[in-house]
């Protein structure tokens, strides 16, 4: 069983956050200290106002020590990558776009990312030093039903195509994170539309032939329940967005850095 509805994937967006909506939303109770150091429990019946500022809010309302997460039965899910050569940039990426404006059902949730993998021994040797464009996919619902959907983009020819089913706990490894601290730089920002034109400058800005110093620049479908207000949300009550783009590099050394955040973003 899934014990969450909204916890990292791509560096803080989930794969469930489409469907159930933002993490601080399906917070059920905070137990938490105060400054004046009383010991609180903050949800929707007790504490009402620290509980709605709490999800979201930010600023320091105090030392949170518990907090209890609404629950959702995800025992399995349909998900995987698609793979091309980094050549295949501008069509892949252009045909995603078109994917994900078409009205996706918010049980199917991707996002589209360049990649160039580095040198090191820590990567994979079968994509070590390669660059390529990646398609990554979770579905709640049938099979049949997201293979519908990707039709498009298998038409393209992809050169690994992983989907399949899996257990929830896998979805922690889908995105390829690091399994250890790296050292890197990224930032990050959303989108309420993606115009053919924002596809084209990110391929200018990092595809084939770019000389990016960028690990990944990565475009994520929001929407959904994360773009819905409801009643009883905290507050963050949504995200106004329909997109988001994030970039990042390594910075193993002092010298990378500025690199790579002069160029964190296209």
């Amino acid at each position: 069983m899934s014990a969450w509805s909204a916890t990292r994937s791509a560096a803080g967006k989930s794969w469930l956050g489409r469907a159930y909506g933002l993490s601080a939303n399906n917070v059920e109770a905070f137990e938490v200290v105060t400054a004046d150091g009383r010991l609180l429990r903050a949800d929707a019946c007790s504490e009402p106002d620290l509980f709605w500022a709490l999800r979201g809010g930010g600023g320091s309302f105090g030392i949170v020590t518990e907090a209890e997460l609404r629950l959702f039965p995800i025992t399995q899910v349909y998900a995987g990558l698609l793979w091309w050569p980094l050549a295949a940039g501008a069509p892949v990426l252009h045909a995603w776009r078109e994917l994900t404006a078409g009205g996706l059902p918010d049980e199917f949730t991707t996002s589209a990312r360049l990649m160039r993998f580095p040198a090191i021994p820590d990567v994979p040797e079968p994509v070590r030093g390669g660059s390529f464009v990646v398609i990554d996919v979770i579905h709640l619902g049938t099979p049949a039903q997201a293979d519908r959907l990707l039709a498009p983009l298998r038409a393209l020819g992809p050169v690994t195509d992983t989907m399949g089913t899996l257990p929830a706990p896998a979805l922690s490894h889908l995105h390829m994170d690091p399994e250890r601290p790296v050292p890197g730089a990224g930032d990050g920002l959303l989108l309420d539309r993606l115009p053919a034109e924002a596809i084209d400058a990110v391929i200018r800005a990092a595809g084939p032939g770019t000389p990016s110093p960028l690990l990944a620049v990565e475009l994520r479908h929001i929407g959904g329940e994360m773009k819905r207000v409801r009643p009883g949300n905290g507050a963050l009550a949504a995200v106004d967005a329909d997109y988001a783009l994030f970039a990042v590099g390594m910075t193993p050394t002092p010298e990378a850095g500025p690199a790579v955040r002069t160029a964190d973003g296209p």
